[in-house]
């Protein structure tokens, strides 16, 4: 095995079997033979699933210095570049290749969603269609900004599922397979979310705490990573742990198939990394959405839907695709903190008040920017502080001084900060004393990481469930008073606990003293209650 072909097979071969090392040391042995392209675009994705991001760039760069103009080079490179959060950058590879490819139309729309152009990146999704129809990943990006379109409602976006997923064909559902001798229910999950992702953070502590002795569990990660202690944890507490990076759909879909899943469960929806096009082949007798996406796929083919009353409220349900139930648990979106409490309150009060929105920016139309600006004008003493890298984005950061200007802000009254992780994170977190929820697209996890270090989140709901994730928290943990429906309710509820710092001191304190032990209690009612709602899906 001499040829670069040969080697640059090899070493794929061995990257998505898990041994990522190998791969990247038999790609530039190929890549030493012959700087074509391909092997070029080959070794840049070994190296970012290794997350070794600046050899992955020098290749990169290396590669487009020789083929400026080369589609696939220019697509990598506009995935880095939305990756650190620069659609403008992201834009300009798209705009340097010398044809477009559905991967580039995948790209050309995702920059424009960033900045927050929803119709602008469903019409060049759409384009992106027409030269792949097969290409799933497309048909979920136009159904997932919907969740970002604050005219949506759950009818809505039943309309846009029917509208993407028309003319298409589906299989029939399979028969049931007998139990297993011990009498296990096999659960299959498959998620991009097993990697360095924050959703992981949801899935990992349902996943390890299923009861063991009545349900076997399978977990088929879709993209490749290092492992790392978590992770190592649950592929040692699991049945089976079964790599999808590689496999095409049909591939991946005969591989479930044949490992007898009795419930297969999709824990992205159309978020990234997902794979909706195995749960389009239907290899599970019974197929559900959990945790990954709250509104659920819109495909035909699944048959149940992990939400609750707050999240899909009764009147709601009728617009659910025809076969799905909804499987009722008390949140679906509890998770491990990031860290414990401060003991002590953290904020001293200086006259300011910190008000916080740490969304990412996409999830902020210029609809919730104008409320914002409302509070900021109501009561001067507030500071509004964005963090996502995003605004560093030139186009971006042009939208937010508009914005700004518009409504007659000093530069002094909004904070701009960008991605943190481990103290500093927490410590940005700490440093707000109140949290402003994105809308529509409303917070999950950065919910729980505000509420578990004591900053207290006030949220207006809206029309579908992606609107409803932080009322479903606080419904299920608490604090009561934080739901405000309606802009003029949330504005008022806003700008009453600026006025009252006692009633924020009360707030931070409660969050302290209770969100860790409600949380406890309430992950191990969620597994029950998932793992009754499977079972009686199931026929018991």
């Amino acid at each position: 095995m001499t040829t670069a072909a040969g080697l640059m097979a090899e070493g794929r071969r061995r990257a998505l079997s898990g041994g990522l090392d190998e791969g990247v040391h038999l790609l530039h042995r190929a890549l030493a033979l012959d700087p074509a392209p391909e092997i070029r675009e080959t070794l840049t994705r070994i190296l970012r699933w290794s997350r070794r991001f600046d050899e992955a760039d020098a290749v990169l760069a290396a590669g487009l210095a020789d083929r400026p103009d080369h589609p696939g080079l220019r697509a990598l490179a506009g995935e880095g570049a939305l990756r650190r959060r620069r659609p403008t950058e992201a834009a300009a590879h798209v705009a340097a290749a010398s044809a477009m490819t559905a991967d580039l139309w995948r790209i050309a729309g995702s920059a424009r969603l960033l900045l927050t152009d929803p119709a602008g990146a469903v019409v060049a999704w759409q384009r992106g269609r027409r030269l792949d129809p097969a290409d799933w990943r497309l048909a979920g990006n136009i159904l997932y900004a919907a969740n970002c379109d604050p005219a949506m409602t759950t009818a809505g976006l039943r309309r846009r599922q029917d509208a993407v997923f028309a003319g298409m064909s589906w299989p029939r559902r399979p028969a049931p397979r007998p139990r297993a001798a011990d009498g296990r229910l096999h659960i299959g999950y498959v998620g991009g979310c097993f990697t360095n992702h924050a959703a992981a953070r949801v899935v990992l502590p349902m996943i390890m705490g299923h009861d063991r002795s009545r349900f076997r569990i399978t977990c088929y990660p879709t993209l490749p990573a290092p492992v790392d202690p978590r992770l190592l944890r649950l592929r040692l507490a699991v049945d089976g742990w079964r790599g999808l990076a590689g496999l095409d759909d049909a591939a991946a879909a005969d591989l479930i198939r044949a490992d007898g899943i009795d419930v297969l469960v999709d824990l992205d929806g159309h978020v990234g990394g997902n794979r909706i096009g195995i749960f389009a082949r239907r290899p599970a007798a019974l197929q559900i959405q959990a945790w990954g996406y709250l509104p659920g796929t819109g495909l035909p083919v699944m048959d149940g839907l992990v939400t609750d009353p707050v999240l899909l409220p009764p009147a709601e349900r009728a617009d659910l695709p025809g076969p799905l139930t909804a499987l009722d648990v008390p949140c679906p979106t509890l998770g491990m903190p990031a860290a414990p409490p401060p003991a002590v309150e953290m904020r001293a009060h200086d006259g300011v008040v910190r008000l916080g929105c740490f969304a990412r920016g996409e999830k902020l139309p210029d609809q919730l920017l104008d409320l914002f600006a409302r509070l900021l004008i109501a009561r001067p003493q507030t500071v509004l502080v964005l963090k996502d890298d995003l605004f560093a984005d030139p186009a971006a950061l042009a939208r937010l001084e508009r914005w700004r200007t518009r409504h007659g802000l000093a530069p002094a009254r909004i904070e701009r900060q960008g991605h943190e992780a481990g103290a500093a994170y927490l410590d940005s977190l700490r440093s707000l004393d109140l949290a402003l929820d994105s809308w529509p697209y409303s917070g999950g996890v950065v919910t729980l990481d505000l509420l578990s270090q004591g900053v207290p989140v006030v949220t207006m709901g809206g029309d579908q469930a992606c609107s409803r994730t932080t009322a479903s928290i606080l419904a299920c943990l608490g604090p009561d008073g934080l739901v405000a429906e309606g802009r003029d309710a949330w504005i008022g509820r806003v700008l009453a606990l600026i006025d009252d710092a006692e009633a924020r001191r009360a707030l931070r304190a409660e969050l302290r003293a209770t969100h860790i032990p409600r949380l406890a209690a309430a992950i191990p009612a969620t597994i029950r209650a998932v793992e009754a709602q499977l079972l009686s899906l199931a026929g018991g």
